[in-house]
């Protein structure tokens, strides 16, 4: 009632990161999140890149579990906007043309900017629709 709510992250009065109503974020004053919190976040950013995907991506509902996970990955990371930059990537899914969508994948500013591990894990399930095969 005293405080307000911001639902972004802001400075209070003293200098002090914060967030929602008041809540301390900023470390230097002991703050921060619960790991239960962590998790809720984590759940509602991920329900919110699959509607997103849903919404915006007309071949996202016809994919198998394991596509559909990659794809709330990446919309997880780089926002639709990103994931909607992966026109040829997008092309080759709608074709079903696996090898081809996980070589546009790979072959992309992404791959730089991920670590080797996300990078294989992702672009195999892609190409394979499964978790952990290795690519040949």
């Amino acid at each position: 009632e005293h405080e307000g709510e911001r639902l972004f992250a802001y400075q209070d009065s003293l200098g002090f990161w914060s967030i929602g109503v008041g809540h301390l974020l900023d470390q230097r004053k002991g703050g921060g999140i619960t790991q239960h919190f962590s998790r809720m976040l984590l759940d509602d950013d991920i329900a919110k890149a699959q509607v997103d995907a849903h919404r915006a991506l007309p071949w996202f509902a016809s994919l198998d579990p394991v596509r559909q996970d990659v794809i709330t990955m990446l919309v997880f990371n780089l926002g639709i906007g990103g994931v909607l930059q992966f026109k040829r990537m997008a092309a080759a899914i709608e074709r079903q043309d696996w090898a081809g969508a996980a070589w546009e994948l790979s072959n992309s500013q992404w791959k730089t900017q991920v670590g080797k591990e996300r990078h294989d894990c992702l672009t195999s399930a892609l190409q394979f629709g499964e978790w952990n095969k290795v690519i040949v």
